[in-house]
């Protein structure tokens, strides 16, 4: 089983920090989300995007001990267990599917799998410039008490998004 990296909270750039064997710097961070109160109009806490960056340029080699960090760090996120992530995949480099499918894999293979679900839905948007998919996924803790509000709504944001303009 892969090890994870020391890892340290950054307090100034408000995320988790880690260097690999390679020298590769990696920045785990939570950012409040509002989108579910904003489409639900039910003021619902405790929702983040989770931002996973490389902020080294040169090409990571496969380094299992990055999952097993970002999972480490994940888990401890999910001690409290009202925290929800929506993970989305950002396709500004056309890389999304690819983040998307490894993403699941880290989750698979991890130990979060006993305490916390992962819902993932990729929705084709129609919008002027012609058709677009997102990926993303949900996170929740198995004891979170919005669960089911929570997914109701992440599947409104679906038809939301797949509404023709």
């Amino acid at each position: 089983m892969p090890s994870p990296y020391n890892y340290q909270f950054d307090e100034i750039a408000q995320s988790y920090v880690f260097t690999t064997d390679n020298g590769i710097e990696y920045k785990i961070a939570f950012i409040l989300d509002y989108t579910f109160s904003a489409v639900s109009n039910i003021e619902i806490d405790d929702i983040y995007q989770l931002i996973i960056e490389k902020t080294t340029e040169i090409k990571e080699p496969l380094d299992r001990n990055v999952s097993a960090t970002i999972c480490a760090i994940l888990s401890v996120f999910f001690e409290n267990a009202r925290n929800t992530i929506l993970y989305i995949c950002d396709d500004g480099d056309e890389r999304a599917e690819v983040r998307f499918r490894k993403f699941n894999i880290w989750y698979t293979e991890s130990e979060l799998t006993d305490t916390v679900t992962k819902v993932d839905n990729v929705i084709v948007s129609e919008n002027v410039a012609g058709s677009a998919k997102i990926y993303s996924s949900l996170l929740y803790h198995n004891e979170n008490a919005n669960k089911e509000t929570i997914l109701d709504i992440y599947h409104s944001i679906e038809q939301i998004l797949s509404e023709k303009p």
